[in-house]
Order: structure tokens, then C-alpha cells, then sequence
């Protein structure tokens, strides 16, 4: 374990009383700046006595350090590396004397500093050149020499990181130096100095020692006995009581991990893999934290992991993640510590916890862990909570969603910090807390921090970074981070298929490229360069750190004793490079994460106010066994008209509607382009005038969200509406205005609107409703969006929709379960009354509608079936009943995940396979031939996420049962005959 000299208490008073002698020059750098890494002043006086000046050379740099209490006071220090200095301006005359030249100092241990370091650097130096005592570091050890002549013996060992107090003391014609209060062995004769000029940091062509320096003394004995007691400016006792108290404070939080009943041993730095593959079978393992302290009780390793993932942190002198694993393949994914979030107050950037001085950053060694050091600038660990994962959003179980433990069944573990030393007045006041979840049965951790503001006064949450991983280069393609904060804009790329119209070069805030950031390291030197094809090839893996921030803000201004929340950013752990298996863990992400996608809706859409042909449509929906009425556009609804007569309609007819088993509600075009009065519109912050991206949209941090939204839930109340088909939600339009109340500038506006559209889906789930909308809220409560989104694709003919609907279905549900997707079916015309399109008169075009009906209907997407009516005929009526009832008969595997066998091409069969390893009908086979001709052939169909093994029993949609032998990799292969046009379905069960 390293020796600690300094934390919380030192020198204060010995240093008051000594600095007031005669003949004593005193230089201190404690105030030398405000910001870390700011340039030293010009120029520096002594603090006391003669005003010998100090004239800079080089860059030094002002860095938040600073030993014993004068750290807690808010003190630093100066950081001089390459030909950084300082150099008295004229001679102290005090070198021909008895005298004590002492200094605190500390060599570097911060961001690899001690790499690359000539043999030899200088720390300070009194003469000129050669005929000068000279204090320097030789690789890692104190050295001094006299007038050119090395002393044979050294100092000490210089541990990075490390508060030191060095001293050359000239006393009856020797040279002796001290080290933290201690004669050392490094002893010498006298030999007189001629020009006594003082430099810090470099010197006569030495680069500097890469360090910190507090503060510099001169005394001049004045024919007085040294008397180390009373001559140094330092204070042994006081060190002592430092040392105890920070061991003391570390002793602390060690033992109330060790002691926390919720708290498991840790028995080994090995966990076994997971038995089985979580994408097939349960895993019967509880997330948990472990622990296993230091034999001294002075650090320890914290491991959080749910047999499947596991985190580490190792608790020295701050805390920090050393290790991130996927337990499935054993795959390490950090290479480097980082902080565990970043956060930006006001203008300063601060670190929450992590450690510094990691000799090499392209992987970690434990060995390195205890001679790395905090950053007393950032916020120091300060203790751990253990609670349950917390439910983000109200859900409960609703129409046929999958069951699922709501919240998530797992850990949620809260790490605290304290304010940084260095800033006394946030003692006790200013605290934050980095939140994980980890859960049950899945390789995902969630993240976020809050901050709670004590100080009495406003503080400006600028930026955050939720999590910072510096990752190992061949897994950068097995981390699938995204977060809740996710929105049309805040996901837009400039290469994307969304049909976004930028003004040249967009901003940040229009083109936010997801909160997910894959940057350069720039502490990470040591990655080998490539030939620019090959940098292409490899997908640029010098991209290696990982950062979760926002493209703009959130720039809160948090209240006094306000609290300030995240937003969440959740990663999730691949274990192969397998496209089908990547998307169908995030699919599962899904399902646990955001279950209200899982729900399931049969839906009939009509553009219509009129009473009698709205319960016309509704009776026949009745009868045929749908499940919710959607007003479509256009006129959709005015959720914000009270009018009594409005208010008395709807209530009607959701009644009816409701007395059939069917829910209701109805479109609105919302929020994005639809303005709603200059007032409060979005103001462009290019001109100053009302404009935004998605033509004029309303700025829902305005004075407009005080009388709309309560409206809307005054009319949802009064009619009895139970779900909500909104578009044009809030897709990310800026607002410059300084006036609207609920922003204060253009910084939060994008801020404040999400959270505004996440309040709204957050009350939507909280009265059990059902709300779809085409943007990517899925993790704060939206149910659905779009299979896929192009308007003119609903006015082409019937035939051609039927092979690009299957496209959209295909392409659609790599990242989307089936029921995330809507499709709508149109028996009329979209926009246009042209008879070759639709299927009206539905008994005239039977064949396609039933085809239409079937490929929707088996894909398990929220379909809506768009018309004035459902059947015209009792063929009709008895071709559309048949399959809404087989749907609902095997509901539970249509909805399922989709295996991509491939995509629909209009040249032979197309496929479409089902699994659920987890219910009795693992698997449906759906397959289609569009041409037009018979074909017969042998189809291999992959069932390994079926879960079946062995022997699969195959149901045809003729009725007919056969086994299937499955071949190497759970593939079936069997013969199958489609006629022209033709359509079929297989189930698949386990043999018992």
C-alpha cells in the first residue's frame, strides 16, 4: 500500500509563525489561479518581506492540488512541465549565509505524465548553471546537487501523486536535505554560490520535473543553529494527523460497504459463465453487489453482476471502474479508468470520481491500481446504497401485452460523492450521485447521475456526461449504448433516410447523432496508426472512448436545494458480432426496458365525425373482433376542445364503442409543424423570429403547455378516450426565445421540451392509455411508431404495397419488435380518390384483401385496417373473421421476434419466422410467393432461437402434423409448395 503524507491536515501553523521571520523570502501559489490548467500569472511577489519578483517563462499552469488543509481551504498549485519556470528577477543574497531552501512539491501522476520524461528534470534550482544547489528528479527518485557535484546519496523516491516536503538546508559548511520533515542520507560539503538567482521548474536547458509546487522558502539563518523543529516549514504532527484522518475516512467507508447486509464477500476476481444462452433459455441469477476489502482496510474491489455482466471498482484513493465483462465469452471491454461521469457547473468541467496516473492507457494492470492517485478537482467517493431498480414511468399490464416484472426485477446501486476539496464552500452542500441498475436475465446496466444543490445559492447545470468508458478496441462493435433522451432530432444524422430539410450545414442541436459519442481518446497515445484504407476497413477503431452526453444542454439552472436529474443512459453488452443476435438482444432490451410495446391492438381507422357512419364502422368492428378505433387524419380530433357539444359526441361514441369491447382515440397533429401563435412558437435562434426545422412548431416549454395540455386531459376525462395517436410530438425544434416561462434561453429549450413530451407519455401510461406516435420515446412510454414511414407508398397500387410492405416488415423489425411497428392496411385511397387504389368494393378485390389482411395480421404488427367500412358482404365478413381469429389464437408467437431469413425480393418464396423459446408455440413459419407461378423447394429454416432441440413438430396450415429432424446449427429443412400468389403458415413445437 502507498504511503499517504497528505490529505486533510498539515502545515498551517508552523508556516504563519516561520514565514514572519527576518531574513525569510516566501513564495506561495495557492491563489495563483482559479481553473485547473489555467496559465500561471506573469508575473509572482513574495508573500511577505522583500518583493522579490518572480518572472514567468514557459507555460506553467494552474492546477487544483494543493497539500493538507490549504487544499480544503480552495488553495492549488503551479504545474511545470517542459520549459515551464520561474526566475527571480534579481539576487536574494542569502546563499553565502547559513540558509534553508525548502518547498512543497509533488511529481505528477495524472494522465500518463511520467511517460516520456528525459532521465533528468529539475524541480528548482538556486544560482547559476552549474555553480547552483539544484533540487531534481532523476527517473523516479529526489536528487540534489552542489555547485555541479551530485550528492551521492538520494532524497527519496518520488511517488507520483505524492505531497512532499523537500529541503536543502546550509548550515556549518554542510549541505544536508530533509524529506517530509526527516534527515536524509543525501549529504554533502558547502561549496559557496556566487549569484543566488531562484528558478522553478526548468532550468539551464533541463525540462522541468513535471509536477505541482506549492510554495517555496528562503530563510536566511542569520548565525543561528539550525533547529528542524522550528527552521521548516513543516509540520510533522500535523502530517501524522492528516495521514490518520484520511485513513480513517477511507477505514470508514470501507467498513460500511464490508458491514452493509446487502453486501455479498467477494470470494475470488473469477465468476463462471453463464450455463445457458440467455436469448434461448432463463437464467435463474440475481443481479448483486460483492466486496472484498484490502487486508489493511484501506481499499477494496466492488464487483456489481448478474451472471451474465459483471462491473468492477476498485476503492483507493477515489473510486474507479477497472473492469467491465461480458461473463457469456469472457470479453473485457475497459482498457483505461476514466471518471465515472463528467459534469459541467457553470464553466468548469469536474470529474466524478475515477483515479489518475495510469502508466499506459491501451489496457489496465491491477498491479497499477495503488500508486494511482484522485483528482482533487473532482468529487471524491463518499459511500454506496443499495435499493431495488425503480419503475421510470407508471405501466401496468394492458392490452395483451407479454407479462413482465415491472419494475425489472434486479439491483440498483447508488454510488455518493462529496464536492471537491478544493472547494470548501461546497462541503456538505453540493453532492451527486451516480445511479446504476443491473438486471435480472439480461446484459444491460442503466446509468444516470442526479445532483442535489445545498449551497443556498443557483447553480448552472451546463453539461453532463453519464458515463465515460475508455473501451478496449475489439469490442467497440459489441456495446450497444442509447439512452431515454432519444428523439428525432437527438438521434438525426445527416446521412440518415428521414426526410429532414437543413439549411446548409446544420447545427448540433438538428443533427445530434444520438447522446452516444465514439471519440478519440486523448489520453490514449500509444494506438497504432493505419493506412487510411485500413482505418476504413476496421470502421476507425481508434474511436475508443465512449461517452454518453446530450448534442445541447441541458444548461439547467438548478433552485437552491433544488434537484437536478440525468437523463439515463443504459448499456447493453453483445456477446458475438452476429447481426440476427445483436438485434434480437436489443429487441429484448426492449421488451424488459419499455413493456408497453409489447402490447397489442387490432385497430380500425376511419376519417370521420359523422354519428352514423362512425357506429356503423364501430358494430362491424364488433363483430369481427377488433380492439380499438382510431380517428384518423383528416379531421382526426381537437383534444383541446371543451366545446359541450364536441365533448357530448366523443362520449357518445367512446361509450358505444366501449359496450363492443373496443377502445378509442383519435389523431392530432400536436406539437411539430403546427405553429400556434407567434407568442409561442419556436423563435429560430438564426433570426430572432418565429421559425423552426419542421416548418413552424409550437414551443411546448411555452405559455402554450399551461392551457393546452390540461385541456387535453380535461377532454380525455369527459369522453372517456383511451388511447392517443399523436403526431407530430416534440421531434427536437429549438427555441431562442428568453421569455417563454419554462426555458430560459435557447441553451435548455431543447431540454425542457423533452422533458415536457416525457411528462405527457408519462401521464399517458399513468391512466393506462394507449399512445403510438412516429418518433423514438420507447423507453419513457411511447407504444409504437411506424414499421417504416413514406406517404406516397399508400397511394400506389394494392398489389405492389402487398411485396413492400413485407420489405418495410423486414427491414423494420431488426431493431423493432413486431408490435412496435404499425402498418395500415388502406381500403380507400390516401389522398386520393383514384380507383386503382385501395380494395373497394372489398367482395370485387377478396383475394387481395384477404392476402393484405393475412401478411399484416401474421408479421404481428399494430395493424390498422383504414376505411368507411370492414366488410361490404357475408364472403367478406367471413374471410376477415376467420383471420382476426386466427391471430388471436396465436397471438403470443405472432408477436414474437422475427428471424430474418431474407428479404423479399417478388423473384421466389419469401420467409418470415417467429420465435419464442419461452411459450409452447415456439415458432411460426409465415411464407409467401409472389410470382406468378407454382414453385416447390426445399426451405432451410434456422431454429435455434426457437429453442427446440432435436426434433421439431410442424403444424401446415392445411392441418396437417409432420416431424422435422433439425441438422447441425437447429435448422430444419423440409419441402414446401406455394401457388402463384399463395401464401402459407407453419407452427412449430418442441417434440415432446
Amino acid at each position: 500500500m502507498k504511503k499517504i503524507y497528505i490529505s486533510a491536515a498539515l502545515t498551517a501553523l508552523s508556516a504563519v509563525v516561520s514565514a514572519q521571520e527576518s531574513g525569510t523570502l516566501y513564495y506561495n501559489f495557492g491563489r495563483a489561479g482559479a481553473i485547473t490548467y489555467a496559465t500561471g500569472p506573469d508575473s509572482l511577489l513574495q508573500t511577505r518581506g522583500d518583493r522579490v519578483v518572480l518572472k514567468r517563462k514557459g507555460q506553467p499552469l494552474f492546477f487544483a492540488d494543493a497539500p493538507a488543509e490549504r487544499k480544503l481551504q480552495g488553495e492549488g498549485a503551479l504545474l511545470f512541465r517542459d520549459n515551464a519556470g520561474y526566475v527571480s528577477q534579481r539576487a536574494l543574497n542569502l546563499a553565502n549565509h547559513d540558509f534553508v531552501l525548502e518547498c512543497w512539491a509533488q511529481v505528477n501522476g495524472r494522465q500518463g505524465a511520467i511517460l516520456g520524461l528525459p532521465e533528468q528534470t529539475t524541480l528548482l534550482a538556486l544560482g547559476i548553471s552549474s555553480a547552483a544547489y539544484i533540487v531534481y528528479r532523476e527517473n523516479d527518485t529526489w536528487m540534489v546537487s552542489a555547485n555541479g557535484v551530485p550528492v551521492k546519496s538520494a532524497i527519496g523516491k518520488a511517488v507520483p501523486g505524492e505531497w512532499v516536503h523537500l529541503a536543502i538546508v546550509v548550515s556549518d559548511s554542510k549541505v544536508t536535505t530533509w524529506l517530509n520533515g526527516q534527515k536524509t542520507a543525501a549529504e554533502e560539503i558547502a561549496r559557496p554560490v556566487h549569484t543566488d538567482t531562484l528558478f522553478l521548474g526548468a532550468f539551464a536547458g533541463r525540462a522541468a520535473f513535471n509536477g505541482l509546487i506549492y510554495d517555496v522558502r528562503i530563510t536566511a539563518l542569520n548565525g543561528k543553529k539550525f533547529n528542524p523543529l522550528k527552521d521548516l516549514h513543516f509540520n510533522q504532527q500535523a502530517v501524522a494527523r492528516g495521514r490518520k484522518l484520511l485513513e480513517d475516512q477511507r477505514r470508514g467507508v470501507i467498513a460500511a460497504i464490508a458491514g452493509n447486509p446487502l453486501v455479498s464477500r467477494l470470494k475470488s476476481d473469477t465468476e463462471q459463465q453463464a450455463p445457458s444462452d440467455w436469448l434461448v433459455s432463463h437464467i435463474d441469477k440475481s443481479s448483486h453487489l460483492s466486496f472484498q476489502p484490502s487486508a489493511d482496510g484501506l481499499s477494496g474491489i466492488i464487483k456489481l453482476s448478474n451472471g451474465l455482466i459483471s462491473r468492477e471498482f476498485y476503492i483507493g484513493d477515489n473510486i474507479a471502474c477497472i473492469s467491465y465483462k461480458n461473463l457469456s465469452n469472457g470479453a473485457q471491454y475497459l482498457r483505461a479508468v476514466k471518471p465515472e461521469a463528467r459534469i459541467r457547473l457553470d464553466s468548469t468541467w469536474y470529474d466524478i470520481g475515477g483515479l489518475t496516473g495510469q502508466p499506459e492507457k491501451s489496457y489496465l494492470l491491477n498491479s497499477w491500481l495503488e500508486d494511482m492517485v484522485y483528482d482533487p478537482a473532482g468529487f471524491q467517493f463518499a459511500g454506496l446504497e443499495i435499493r431495488q431498480p425503480e419503475a421510470r414511468y407508471h405501466w401496468q399490464q394492458k392490452f395483451n401485452a407479454v407479462h413482465t416484472e415491472w419494475p425489472p426485477k434486479g439491483i440498483h446501486v447508488v454510488m455518493n460523492y462529496d464536492a471537491p476539496v478544493n472547494i470548501p464552500e461546497w462541503k456538505q452542500k453540493l453532492r451527486v450521485a451516480v445511479h446504476y441498475e443491473m438486471y435480472d436475465g439480461i446484459p444491460v446496466l442503466a446509468k444516470w447521475i442526479t445532483i442535489s444543490n445545498g449551497t443556498g445559492k443557483p447553480v448552472l447545470v451546463n453539461e453532463t456526461e453519464c458515463e465515460v468508458l475508455a473501451v478496449t478496441q475489439d469490442q467497440e462493435k459489441r456495446i450497444h449504448m442509447e439512452s431515454d433522451y432519444s428523439f428525432a432530432l437527438a438521434n438525426a444524422d445527416k446521412e440518415g433516410s428521414a426526410l429532414m430539410h437543413y439549411k446548409g450545414e446544420p447545427p448540433a442541436y438538428q443533427v445530434g447523432g444520438s447522446t452516444t459519442k465514439w471519440l478519440v481518446d486523448p489520453e490514449y497515445n500509444t494506438w497504432a496508426t493505419h493506412n487510411q484504407a485500413e482505418d476504413r476497413f476496421l470502421a476507425f477503431p481508434h474511436h475508443s472512448l465512449l461517452v454518453s452526453r446530450l448534442p445541447m444542454g441541458p444548461s439547467e439552472l438548478l433552485a437552491p436545494q433544488g434537484c437536478f436529474n440525468s437523463f439515463t443512459t443504459f448499456e447493453l453488452l453483445h456477446d458475438s458480432d452476429d447481426k440476427e443476435r445483436q438485434s434480437l438482444a436489443h429487441r429484448r432490451f426492449y421488451r424488459t426496458l419499455a413493456p408497453q410495446v409489447t402490447e397489442s391492438l387490432l385497430t380500425g381507422g376511419i376519417t370521420s365525425h359523422d354519428r352514423t357512419e362512425l357506429k356503423h364502422f364501430i358494430t362491424q368492428m364488433g363483430e369481427l373482433g377488433f380492439e380499438r378505433l382510431d380517428v384518423m387524419a383528416w379531421p382526426g380530433i381537437s383534444h383541446d376542445n371543451l366545446d359541450t357539444a364536441y365533448i357530448a359526441l366523443w362520449k357518445e361514441i367512446a361509450g358505444f364503442a366501449k359496450e363492443r369491447g373496443i377502445v378509442m382515440g383519435g389523431y392530432e397533429l400536436q406539437v411539430a409543424s403546427r405553429g400556434r401563435g407567434a407568442d409561442v412558437d419556436c423563435i429560430d435562434p438564426a433570426t430572432g423570429k418565429p421559425g423552426s426545422l419542421f416548418g413552424q412548431s409550437v414551443c411546448v416549454a411555452s405559455g402554450w403547455k399551461d392551457t393546452y395540455y390540461p385541456a387535453m386531459w380535461k377532454f380525455f376525462d369527459r369522453t372517456g378516450f383511451m388511447t392517443y395517436n399523436i403526431d407530430g410530438p416534440y421531434h427536437g425544434d429549438v427555441c431562442a426565445s428568453v421569455i417563454h416561462p419554462h426555458h430560459y434561453s435557447l441553451n435548455d429549450s431543447q431540454w425542457k421540451q423533452w422533458q415536457t413530451q416525457v411528462e405527457v407519455l408519462h401521464e399517458l401510461q399513468k391512466r393506462n392509455m394507449y399512445a403510438p406516435m412516429p418518433d423514438w420515446y420507447f423507453l419513457n412510454g411511447q407504444s409504437a411508431t411506424g414499421m417504416g414511414y413514406r406517404e406516397a407508398s399508400a397511394n400506389l397500387t394494392p398489389q405492389q404495397q402487398l411485396l413492400l410492405g413485407r420489405q418495410y416488415i423486414y427491414d423494420g423489425t431488426w431493431h423493432k419488435t413486431p408490435t412496435m411497428g404499425g402498418m395500415v392496411l388502406q381500403l380507400v385511397g390516401f389522398y386520393t380518390n383514384d380507383p386503382r387504389v385501395g380494395l373497394e368494393p372489398l367482395a370485387d378485390n377478396l383475394s387481395r384483401y384477404e392476402t393484405g389482411l393475412f401478411q399484416h395480421l401474421a408479421s404481428g404488427c399494430q395493424l390498422t385496417i383504414r376505411g368507411k367500412r370492414l366488410y361490404d358482404t357475408p364472403d367478406t365478413k367471413a374471410m376477415v373473421k376467420h383471420w382476426i381469429a386466427w391471430f388471436k389464437q396465436y397471438r403470443d408467437i405472432l408477436t414474437s421476434d422475427i428471424i430474418h431469413i431474407g428479404r423479399p425480393d417478388g423473384r421466389d418464396i419469401d420467409l418470415m419466422l417467429h420465435v419464442n423459446p419461452d411459450i409452447r408455440d415456439k415458432g411460426m413459419l409465415i411464407a409467401f410467393n409472389p410470382t406468378d407461378h407454382e414453385i416447390t423447394k426445399n426451405v432451410k429454416v434456422p431454429l435455434y432461437y426457437t429453442g427446440i432441440k432435436q426434433t421439431a413438430v410442424l403444424t401446415g396450415k392445411d392441418g396437417k402434423v409432420s416431424e422435422v429432424s433439425l441438422k447441425e446449427g437447429a435448422v430444419a429443412e423440409f419441402q414446401m409448395t406455394l401457388p402463384a400468389g399463395g401464401f402459407s403458415w407453419y407452427l412449430l413445437r418442441q417434440k415432446d
